[in-house]
């Protein structure tokens, strides 16, 4: 375990100097259309687009142990919360009962450089801790230190490479990893949150000795429509259609089944949370995939071929916090609004991770308790699947 500011991975310095240039750059524009009508923008359009096109790979310290059981694929999916609390997301992954010793993990919000998460390269340390092949690919530049608790976790600190991805960590040597682009609100990401990309999934052929199969780990957009996120999973999947193999997709699929982006779905929001009954609102988070207002993203899982369900316990894998929800700092943030907020936070239990798989005969699934939370490894609650 280490401290903040420590460092055991060797850096590149071409990507630390390149990424320090583009994050100067950026600074200099309030907005994308701004950045766009830039003179500089023909000489920045392809350097970006390089830095986030680029999947790193990580190799192994060490010879990977043996996996438990070489008939089944044991899975874990975590969004680690950047690694801001690096120090339990290692300790849980190497000694917990419930994930030490997992063939395949898909982690999301993966950071590499930046001051919140100690200016780690989160996925090659975990990959050295961990004994793994890891593969890494970045979603974002940052401009800033960050969001929510961001800043007091950057405690002054300024970001190195100021990257924020997700990645793939693997018993079995991976080939074939590609990025896949999904339609994001890249004008809202940047204008709104200082972040120059786009979401992305992170596919890589597993080379399991006994029979290869397609890992894949993809982080969904929170910040806009169920029809949206729909959409994100359709040309993630559009990709994999001629996919024969046995594929494992795990990730924050962001499906709490509301809207966002107008001004009137955070009221919406806030009296579905808390005037709902309490069976009928745990029905609604818990099971996003049916109902009226259900995540349509199933659907399209579904129509591909992908089984969800036996790999999951329905359990919550995230306690939504109104504090890092921007609307609620708007009308909602009034004092006469103030109770109706702390009774929907109460209530507001969410099924935000997945973990899914097209090819496989059978598997089951669980939601590992008491590592999500403030002050704990993480925001969201990591999740296990076997498959077989």
């Amino acid at each position: 375990m280490s401290g903040p500011d420590h460092e055991p991975t060797a850096r590149d310095p071409t990507l630390l100097r390149e990424c320090r240039e583009l994050v100067d750059v950026l600074r200099r524009h309030p907005t994308l259309a701004a950045l766009h009508l830039s003179p500089a923008w023909p000489q920045l359009a392809p350097r970006l687009s390089t830095l986030l096109s680029t999947v790193r790979h990580i190799a192994p310290g060490r010879t990977p142990a043996p996996p438990r059981d070489p008939a089944r694929v044991s899975a874990v999916h975590w969004n680690i919360e950047h690694g801001n609390w690096y120090p339990q997301v290692e300790q849980a992954l190497r000694e917990h009962q419930e994930l030490a010793g997992a063939d395949l993990l898909t982690l999301n919000e993966v950071d590499l450089g930046m001051a919140r998460a100690g200016n780690r390269d989160v996925a090659a340390e975990l990959a050295a801790a961990l004994g793994l092949h890891a593969a890494w690919a970045p979603l974002f530049i940052e401009t800033t230190p960050g969001r929510h608790d961001d800043t007091r976790e950057a405690a002054g600190r300024e970001n190195q490479e100021s990257l924020f991805g997700i990645a793939l960590l693997s018993r079995w040597p991976m080939r074939e990893a590609r990025i896949v682009e999904l339609p994001s609100p890249m004008r809202f990401q940047f204008d709104t949150e200082g972040m120059y990309g786009r979401f992305i999934a992170l596919a890589a052929t597993i080379d399991r000795p006994s029979a290869p199969f397609v890992g894949v780990s993809v982080h969904l957009e929170v910040h806009r429509t169920r029809r949206h996120r729909a959409e994100q999973m359709r040309v993630l999947l559009d990709h994999l259609r001629d996919e024969r193999r046995p594929i494992v997709l795990g990730g924050d699929f962001n499906s709490h089944t509301f809207d966002r982006g107008r001004w009137w779905h955070p009221a919406i929001g806030a009296l579905v949370l808390s005037t709902w009954p309490e069976a009928w609102l745990r029905r609604r988070l818990l099971w996003p995939e049916h109902g009226p207002a259900r995540e349509p993203l199933f659907d399209v899982l579904n129509e591909a071929g992908f089984v969800w369900e036996r790999h999951v316990d329905r359990a919550a894998t995230l306690s939504l916090r109104f504090v890092r929800v921007p609307e609620a700092s708007g009308p909602l943030g009034t004092p006469l609004a103030r109770p109706l907020l702390e009774r929907a936070e109460r209530r507001a239990h969410l099924r935000l991770d997945w973990l899914a798989g097209r090819g496989w005969s059978g598997g089951s699934g669980a939601t590992v308790r008491g590592l999500s939370g403030p002050g704990l490894a993480s925001d969201h609650a990591p999740i296990t699947a076997e498959f077989w």
